[in-house]
């Protein structure tokens, strides 16, 4: 343009300058937003949450209630993106009212630094998808109103509990959340948890794997005796598995003398706590020397720090002692994770004369079945390790057509798997025209976790579904609850469902599981800590069930 024209589009610009304000804003507008696509696009988010939940930690891990099932963790492990998908289809398919049952736990693990796997929580996620599927596909447990499952995360370590319970209670009415079972570990966090839970939405929370002895006792209570009062669990407690343990070591023969106990005193975990406190005293008998060998697991380890690295130096340092007692029982009262570092140290270290240590442990043992060094400690001869699980895929037996038990727990292995029940060889009959069977592999149930969070599922499916009250006012399903004890007990895949004023299971037995160098598991006894072998409902004219 020759010097000292006018740009003729400019003038009209100046007399208009509203027209320019808004023209300017326009250009500045698609100037920021091309920036955040062409950022976006250079420097993708670590990790997007979808709705009910929020990003923490490092590393990112999405918190809160999974409400379109999406990943919780950037490349999510493809097993899981998989069980994701099964509840999205389920849920999907409920129409109508509904009802929704929240399993809560650590579903972000990170490695060498949380205590469980991802293995364990497919099988807590297994179990309950088998217990929503059964009541919404067959008759086993009412038929209205339909169910849906949601998964919700507390993050590595629990620490996220409180963004959990906040994302609960905003989504409990518009998704008709009933209760929320699960809860993982018998942690200080966990039942933190529990008692918000209860205190603010006044659901059940119904522990599947929670055996801590205080874990129901209200955090708030200076006293430490108060009960959470809508807190319910399907598992024994601590008291009663170091009761089924020392049933079985007074059994053992030659007779166990000498009985040393490793005990994890790290702070804040009640499983460990109480586990190591219940042993110390229980296992006490005339001509039995026990010996008590503390240590002291890491509390927060950064990522990539070396947990097992951490242990193993403090178990070369016990080794000695351990010598020196000569046990004829090592009961370890720690985390099944820290289990390997134990046995490694054994097999690897000094010998002291004991040809062989028979190593039994509490229930979360189960975290460690798939254990590299301690299925090469069992392969070496060096050890032996059983422990009291909180149920076991054999403990009801194989005979056909067995126990009332034994069948309950036949129906939920052909729902689980897929196949026709193993005794009649009948394929599972559905209530619903097409609905596809579940086909999850019967070597999941090794763990027994499967098992207990279904029963934990179907538990507060069954109160939800005996009050239609209860769709508008779910806090009323926690009296209903308590009403499942006596002759009206449920029936479970890990035994009859029945619960004492406390919340606590009644009658429920504790198998004793034998561990083999490939992984597998063997029921050796049936153990009943609290009462005779409950096997039945009631008869008339007969033996009434524990609790009544």
């Amino acid at each position: 343009m020759p010097a000292g024209v006018r740009n003729p589009r400019l003038g009209r610009l100046r007399r208009h300058p509203v027209l320019s304000l808004t023209a300017a804003l326009l250009l500045l507008a698609g100037a920021v937003l091309g920036g955040r696509w062409a950022y976006g696009v250079l420097f993708p988010p670590a990790l997007s949450c979808g709705p009910g939940m929020t990003a923490v930690g490092t590393p990112r891990a999405c918190v809160g209630v999974n409400l379109a099932t999406t990943p919780f963790t950037k490349g999510e492990p493809e097993r899981m993106r998989k069980l994701e998908d099964t509840i999205r289809t389920a849920n999907q398919a409920v129409k109508g009212n509904s009802t929704s049952v929240v399993l809560m736990l650590n579903l972000s693990p990170v490695e060498d630094v949380d205590t469980l796997t991802y293995e364990s929580i497919y099988h807590n996620i297994e179990g309950a998808i088998t217990a929503v599927w059964r009541a919404d596909n067959t008759a086993a447990y009412g038929s209205t109103p339909g169910v849906k499952l949601y998964l919700a995360n507390m993050g590595s370590q629990y620490a996220s509990w409180q963004e959990t319970v906040a994302s609960i209670k905003k989504n409990a009415e518009s998704e008709h959340i009933s209760a929320v079972v699960g809860l993982g570990q018998s942690t200080e966090q966990t039942r933190q948890a529990a008692a918000a839970i209860s205190s603010q939405l006044h659901i059940p929370v119904i522990g599947s794997t929670v055996t801590g002895n205080s874990m129901n006792v209200d955090p708030s209570d200076p006293a430490g005796k108060r009960p959470i009062p809508d807190m319910f669990r399907v598992s024994p407690t601590n008291t009663d598995s170091v009761i089924a343990a020392n049933q079985y070591v007074t059994g053992l023969r030659p007779a166990v003398t000498s009985l040393a106990v490793v005990a994890d005193s790290v702070a804040d975990d009640d499983y460990t706590a109480t586990l190591a406190a219940e042993a110390k005293t229980r296992f006490q008998a005339p001509d039995r020397t026990v010996t008590v060998l503390p240590y002291t697991s890491p509390r927060d380890l950064p990522r990539g720090a070396g947990r097992q690295d951490y242990l193993i130096q403090q178990f070369n340092l016990m080794h000695a002692n351990l010598c020196q007692a000569a046990p004829s029982v090592v009961y370890f009262a720690g985390r099944g994770r820290d289990l390997g570092a134990f046995v490694q140290n054994w097999v690897q270290g000094t010998p002291c004369g004991i040809a062989q240590l028979r190593i039994l442990v509490g229930d979360d043992a189960s975290e460690a079945i798939r254990d590299e060094a301690v299925l090469k400690g069992v392969a070496s001869g060096r050890v032996t390790v059983a422990y009291t699980a909180l149920a076991s895929p054999d403990e009801w037996g194989t005979e056909c057509p067995g126990s009332d038990a034994k069948r309950n727990y036949d129906q939920f292995w052909s729902a689980f798997t897929g196949r026709p029940d193993p005794c009649t060889k009948q394929p599972l009959a559905t209530n619903r025209a097409g609905a596809a069977l579940l086909s999850f592999d019967p070597a999941d149930l090794a763990s027994g976790q499967a098992m207990l969070t279904h029963d934990a599922a179907v538990a507060a499916i069954s109160a939800a579904r005996h009050d239609e009250a209860g769709l508008k006012n779910p806090g009323l399903e926690t009296g209903i609850l308590h009403q499942f004890y006596c002759a009206q007990m449920l029936p479970g895949a890990s035994g009859w469902l029945s619960f004492g004023p406390d919340g606590n299971p009644v009658g429920k037995p504790a198998p004793i599981v034998q561990l083999g160098p490939d992984g597998t598991t063997n029921t050796v006894t049936l153990a009943w800590p609290s009462s005779a072998p409950n096997l039945s409902l009631p008869q008339r004219g007969g033996t009434g069930a524990p609790g009544c």
